[in-house]
């Protein structure tokens, strides 16, 4: 018999809640630094929005194996707080770049509502300009309020999509989120759950609605349910047919365990945003995309892809070209999405490259040494430059 969502023993701060946090907490600085520039640049209200779909309660009841979330700038009465005080936290710490931000907090369970709405009412710190609004109600009935609302032109919206389960992961309001202009979203996406769940009738129809349809299975030829890689591609494959143009995948397993537990699904329609989210994933947990600590694979320090590999790709992959170094690596971002290569590096390769005498580099927003922005790269077999 499955807990009810407002039980104790679903509220414990555990490592792969952590995990997710750390991720949500590190790239709402760059979302805020970026959009609030795009803001200033397009003459529009400098506005941005985070909305997040499964709040909760705010309050969790204990933490097992790490340590409570910490929070900067605001003061929550419980020790355990969850990501709606993260949200304010980290939307604080950046409170100088917006002129006014919203938070909108969504919580179905009458009971955990309660405690949202009394926790968040006793939070104290978060900047004045921020407003926060807790909305009592599904998820799928009270976002496409927001989206319907807005339809993505006022400012800026990041969209946290927690639920406990997949039953609530609606394709058609996911897709209508993903494939909004200025909306991205982070999902968490259970293939534990749907794994264990899979062959099922009594959950047919929510996996159904999950993918969008009632043939997916027929379409995963390669699943395996030791390898549940191929059930998040295919899902991430189906949100870019009609949402978002880009997405991109993070594995979370358990810490003392190679055992998968979710994927975050990030979506969003800009190169930016994946570059930038993909940048993030890199550098969280153990590296590699993935929390895996008991997975040397997954281990940064020691599988880094890096060196002879990436400059290699480089050569390849741009030996007729000259091109500048931001939409070099938005093409390596797309393409590479998974190799274990981030900006820096491709910096530090191009560099190495110069050094050789492969490459040329026209300096045009940095000096000297610097590789960034507008610089033009030339790798050698065109004539237009560096000869």
């Amino acid at each position: 018999m499955p807990l009810p969502d407002d039980a104790d023993d679903k509220w414990i701060y555990k490592p792969h809640t952590a995990a997710k946090h750390e991720v949500l907490q590190k790239y709402l600085h760059p979302w805020t630094n970026k959009l609030t520039s795009y803001n200033k640049s397009a003459h529009q209200p400098n506005k941005v929005r985070v909305v997040d779909c499964f709040a909760g309660r705010g309050n969790y009841t204990k933490a097992e194996g790490t340590d409570p979330l910490n929070l900067e700038f605001v003061d929550s009465p419980t020790e355990y707080p969850g990501s709606p005080q993260l949200i304010l936290d980290r939307l604080t710490d950046r409170s100088n770049q917006y002129d006014t931000a919203e938070c909108v907090f969504i919580e179905a369970n009458k009971n955990n509502y309660q405690t949202l709405d009394e926790t968040i009412q006793q939070t104290t710190g978060y900047d004045s300009q921020i407003s926060v609004d807790c909305k009592h109600g599904k998820f799928q009935n009270k976002v496409l309020n927001v989206v319907e609302s807005t339809d993505g032109s006022d400012c800026p919206t990041f969209f946290f999509i927690d639920p406990f389960g997949f039953k609530s992961l609606d394709y058609d309001v996911i897709t209508e989120i993903g494939s909004t202009p200025q909306f991205e979203f982070l999902i968490t996406f259970m293939s534990r759950d749907m794994n264990r769940f899979l062959e099922s009738e009594d959950h047919e129809n929510a996996l159904n609605g999950v993918f969008g349809h009632n043939h997916w299975r027929d379409e995963i030829e390669t699943y395996d349910p030791t390898n549940w890689e191929p059930l998040v591609e295919y899902y991430t494959e189906q949100l870019e047919e009609n949402g978002p143009k880009e997405t991109f995948e993070y594995k979370i397993t358990e810490p003392e365990t190679t055992q998968t537990v979710y994927y975050l699904v990030f979506g969003t329609n800009h190169p930016n945003g994946l570059k930038t989210m993909r940048e993030v994933m890199s550098y969280c947990g153990t590296g590699k995309f993935a929390y895996a600590p008991k997975q040397p694979e997954y281990d940064r320090e020691q599988a880094r892809l890096f060196g002879g590999g990436t400059k290699d790709f480089l050569l390849d992959r741009f030996g007729e070209y000259i091109i500048t170094f931001d939409k070099l690596v938005e093409t390596c971002t797309e393409e590479r999405r998974y190799a274990d290569a981030t900006e820096s590096d491709y910096r530090d390769a191009l560099r190495e490259l110069e050094e050789e005498g492969k490459v040329d580099i026209q300096r045009i927003t940095s000096e000297n040494t610097g590789i960034q922005g507008s610089d033009l790269i030339d790798f050698h077999d065109s004539d237009k430059f560096g000869g």
